[in-house]
C-alpha cells in the first residue's frame, strides 16, 4: 500500500541528499553530469526549496508498505495539478506506484494532471504514456550556463 506524507522543513533541508543520487541515475547518459547538477541544485538547494514551497509547491514523500519509496513536489492551478517532480527510488520501481500516486491526485483534487518530462526520459515517458498522459505541447526552456531543457509538456485527464 502506498501513502503520502507532507514533507516538515527538517526533510526539505535533507531532501537534496535523498534526491540528488536519484537525479543522477535518472538522468545519466540523457543530459551532461553539468547540467544535471546545475539542475539537482536549483531544484533542491534547501533555500530554493523554501522559495518553491513559499509558492504554492506542495513536497511529498511517498511510502510503500511502510518504507520511503520516493517523492513528489506539485502545486494546484486553477484548472490542473502541475506535477513539477515525481521520483522513486530504484528498488521501487516497476511496482505502479507511479500509478498510485496519479490516482492519488486525481482524487484528491478532482483536476487534470499536468507535467514536463524531458524528451531523453525514456522511463518517465513509458510511464506516463502508459498510464494515459498526452503530450499536448513541446517545449524548449532555455536555462542560465546555457543549459536547454528540451521537455514534453503532458496532461493525464480525470
Amino acid at each position: 500500500m502506498d501513502s503520502y506524507k507532507q514533507m516538515t522543513s527538517q526533510q526539505l533541508k535533507e531532501l537534496y541528499d535523498y534526491a540528488a543520487p536519484i537525479w543522477e541515475e535518472c538522468y545519466s547518459g540523457v543530459l551532461t553530469e553539468e547540467h544535471i547538477s546545475f539542475l539537482t541544485d536549483k531544484y533542491f538547494k534547501y533555500e530554493n526549496l523554501i522559495k518553491f514551497r513559499e509558492n504554492g509547491m506542495v513536497y511529498e514523500y511517498i511510502y510503500h508498505d511502510g518504507e520511503l519509496a520516493g517523492f513528489l513536489a506539485y502545486e494546484e492551478k486553477e484548472s490542473f495539478i502541475y506535477l513539477d517532480k515525481l521520483y522513486l527510488h530504484k528498488a521501487y520501481r516497476g511496482l505502479h506506484i507511479s500509478s498510485h500516486t496519479f490516482d492519488y491526485l486525481i482524487s484528491r483534487y478532482k483536476k487534470p494532471i499536468r507535467l514536463n518530462v524531458n524528451q531523453g526520459n525514456e522511463y518517465g515517458m513509458r510511464s506516463y504514456t502508459g498510464n494515459g498522459f498526452k503530450i499536448i505541447e513541446t517545449t524548449e526552456i532555455k536555462l542560465p550556463g546555457g543549459f536547454i531543457n528540451n521537455d514534453y509538456i503532458m496532461e493525464k485527464s480525470v
